[in-house]
C-alpha cells in the first residue's frame, strides 16, 4: 500500500504554485513525520511566459534548498502536453530532467489523456534510461471505454511503466463504478495500479476506498483536499481510513498542524471544496475548472453558473484552458468580417450596456424602470443580461468561451445578437437574427467601423463599446460593470479599454449608473436624467 500526497502540485492551481517557503518546509517535515510514502512536490513545466511559483517547475536547485527527509520518496508530475509540445518528447525530457543520480526526484508521473498516451513511449523510455521510476496517470477515466482501458494497461506493461494510474478528472464517478475500472486496468497491466479521485460529488474518499478494495495499491490525497476545482481525497481522511483498515500505520498527529493551521488559511482564501456547482460539473461530465474560473471571476450569479454548466453539458465541456479552448473553438482566427452596417442603429440616442455584475442584479427592478422611463437602446453583455427580455434591444457576443457556455441560451434568446455570423458558425451556433458586426483583435487599439470594429482584447465589453460608438449613440450608460480590485489584472484590462474609448475622436460620452471601481464618470441610477 502506497499513499502519495500531491498537495503542492494539485493545490497550486489555486495560488499559481506560489507557496511560502516556510510552509513548504513545514509541509515536507509533517508529511515525512506522518509516515506518508511519497510526496509529489510539484510540476515540471517549460517556461509558461508568466509568473508561476517554484512548485510549478520543481527543479533540482529548488529541491536541493529544502530539507527533505531521506524517508520520503520524491515525485514530480509533467503534463503529456508539455512533453509533446515541441514534436520531440525526448528533447523536452532532457531539458526538464537530469540523470537520477543528480536529482532528489525518484518518481516521474505523466498526466495524459488517452490519445496523448499513445505517443509517450520515447519519453518513457528515456526517463527509465535516466534512472527514474515512471507512472502514467490516465486522465478523464470516466470517459474511457473498457477497450481503451485495456489498451492503456497493455501499453504501460509493454513500456515498463512502474505504476498505471486512473484519474477521475471530472469527479463524476460513483463508488459502484470504480471496481470494474480498477479490475480492467489491473488485468491488462499486471502491475501496481493507482487512483486519483476528485471530490466534485463528495465521493473522493469513498471512491478511493472502493479502488483499494478492488486491488489498487497506490492512492493520492492532499492536505484538506487542496486541489483544482473542488479538490481531492483528503490525506488526513485517507490516513484515518487506511489505519482503520489495517492498510497503514500513519501518524495523524504529525499532520494536525498542517491541517488545522498551515493550509486552513489557504482554504479560507481560495475556498476549494465540493459544492452544488462542482457536483453538477461531475454529474454533467464538465471539466471542473469551468466552475473554478466562474466562481473566481465573481461576476456570475448562481443561476448563470448553473445555466453555463447546462450549456457546457449540451455542447461538450470535457476540456478546459482559456488559451487552449479559444484555440480549439476559434482556431488562430481573431478577425472576422461583418455584413451588418451598424451606422445609425442608435443615432442620437443613449445606449445602456447591461453588464453581468452584482450591482446590475441587485438593482434590476430599478434598471428596468429606468429603461421604461428614458427609453435608451439596450445591449446586454453576453446572453444572460439581468434585464427583462422585452427591454433588451440586442446582446453582444464575441468571446468563444462564453459563447460556448451560452450556446443554448443564444439559440433560445429571441433577441437580436451582435456577433460575427462566421464566428458563431465556427462554434456550431447558428441562431436567428444575427446582427453581423465583425471584429479584429489588435492590442492597444479600439476603433469604430461600419460593419466591423477593432478591439484591444478578446472581451465582450470593448466589442459592445465599439459597436455603441459606431452606431451614432449620444451617450453610453453602464449598469452591472462592477469592476475588479486594482491589484486584479482584469482591472488593468478594463481601464485600458475605457481609456481607448474616451480617446475616440467624436466618441460618445460614457457614464456609469451603478457603482464600479473604474476611473470613469459616474452618476446615480436614481438621479434626474435628461
Amino acid at each position: 500500500m502506497t499513499l502519495l500526497d500531491c498537495t503542492l502540485r494539485d493545490g497550486g492551481y489555486y495560488n499559481e504554485w506560489d507557496f511560502a517557503h516556510d510552509l513548504i518546509e513545514r509541509y515536507v517535515r509533517g508529511i515525512a513525520a506522518a509516515g506518508i510514502d511519497v510526496v509529489e512536490m510539484g510540476f515540471r513545466m517549460l517556461d509558461p511566459g508568466r509568473f508561476l511559483g517554484p512548485t510549478a517547475f520543481t527543479d533540482d536547485r529548488f529541491l536541493a534548498r529544502l530539507d527533505i527527509p531521506a524517508s520520503l520518496l520524491v515525485a514530480v508530475m509533467v503534463d503529456a502536453k508539455v512533453l509533446l509540445s515541441t514534436g520531440d518528447a525526448t528533447a523536452v525530457v532532457r531539458e526538464l530532467f537530469a540523470p537520477k543520480a543528480e536529482s532528489r526526484v525518484s518518481l516521474v508521473r505523466i498526466a495524459s489523456g488517452y490519445g496523448e498516451s499513445l505517443e509517450l513511449e520515447p519519453a518513457l523510455a528515456l526517463l527509465k534510461e535516466l534512472g527514474y521510476e515512471v507512472a502514467v496517470n490516465l486522465m478523464q477515466v470516466s470517459l474511457r471505454s473498457a477497450e481503451e482501458l485495456e489498451d492503456f494497461g497493455k501499453r504501460c506493461a509493454e513500456w515498463r511503466v512502474d505504476v498505471a494510474y486512473v484519474a477521475d478528472s471530472f469527479g463524476g464517478m460513483r463508488p459502484s463504478e470504480v471496481p470494474a475500472t480498477i479490475a480492467t486496468l489491473r488485468a491488462a497491466f499486471g502491475g501496481p495500479v493507482g487512483c486519483h479521485f476528485h471530490d466534485n460529488m463528495s465521493y473522493a474518499l469513498a471512491n478511493s476506498m472502493a479502488a483499494l478494495d478492488a486491488g489498487a495499491t497506490w492512492v493520492d490525497g492532499t492536505i484538506r483536499g487542496m486541489g483544482r476545482g473542488p479538490g481531492n481525497a483528503k490525506t488526513e481522511s485517507l490516513v484515518l481510513e487506511l489505519n482503520q483498515r489495517g492498510l497503514g500505520n500513519y501518524d495523524l498527529l504529525a499532520l494536525v498542524e498542517l491541517v488545522q493551521d498551515g493550509f486552513a488559511d489557504l482554504q479560507r482564501e481560495h475556498g476549494w471544496g465540493s459544492n452544488l456547482f462542482y457536483f453538477l460539473s461531475g454529474t454533467y461530465g464538465v471539466h471542473p475548472t469551468y466552475v473554478m474560473e466562474l466562481l473566481k471571476d465573481g461576476r456570475y450569479s448562481s443561476f448563470e453558473i448553473v445555466h453555463a454548466l447546462q450549456g457546457l453539458r449540451d455542447e461538450g465541456g470535457t476540456r478546459y484552458g482559456r488559451d487552449q479552448l479559444t484555440s480549439v473553438v476559434s482556431g488562430s482566427n481573431r478577425s472576422y468580417p461583418g455584413s451588418f452596417d451598424v451606422t445609425g442603429w442608435a443615432e442620437g440616442k443613449d445606449i445602456l450596456l447591461v453588464g453581468p455584475g452584482e450591482q446590475g442584479h441587485e438593482k434590476r427592478a430599478d434598471v428596468e424602470e429606468f429603461v421604461r422611463k428614458y427609453r435608451p437602446k439596450t445591449i446586454g453583455i453576453n446572453a444572460h443580461a439581468p434585464l427583462a427580455s422585452e427591454l433588451i434591444d440586442a446582446v453582444a457576443v464575441c468571446h468563444p468561451i462564453m459563447a460556448v457556455m451560452d450556446a443554448h441560451a443564444l439559440r433560445e434568446l429571441g433577441r437580436p445578437i451582435f456577433a460575427p455570423r462566421e464566428f458563431l458558425h465556427s462554434l456550431g451556433i447558428d441562431p436567428d437574427n444575427v446582427l453581423d458586426v465583425g471584429f479584429s483583435v489588435v492590442p492597444g487599439k479600439l476603433e469604430t467601423g461600419t460593419t466591423a470594429v477593432v478591439i484591444p482584447q478578446l472581451l465582450v465589453a470593448p466589442y459592445a463599446l465599439a459597436i455603441a460608438a459606431s452606431s451614432g449613440a449620444r451617450r453610453v450608460l453602464l449598469t452591472g460593470f462592477d469592476g475588479f480590485e486594482p491589484n486584479d489584472p482584469r482591472y488593468g484590462e478594463m481601464v485600458e479599454v475605457f481609456k481607448l474609448f474616451s480617446d475616440l475622436p467624436d466618441g460618445p460620452e460614457i457614464v456609469a449608473l451603478t457603482p464600479n471601481t473604474y476611473p470613469i464618470p459616474k452618476t446615480s441610477l436614481y438621479a434626474p436624467w435628461t
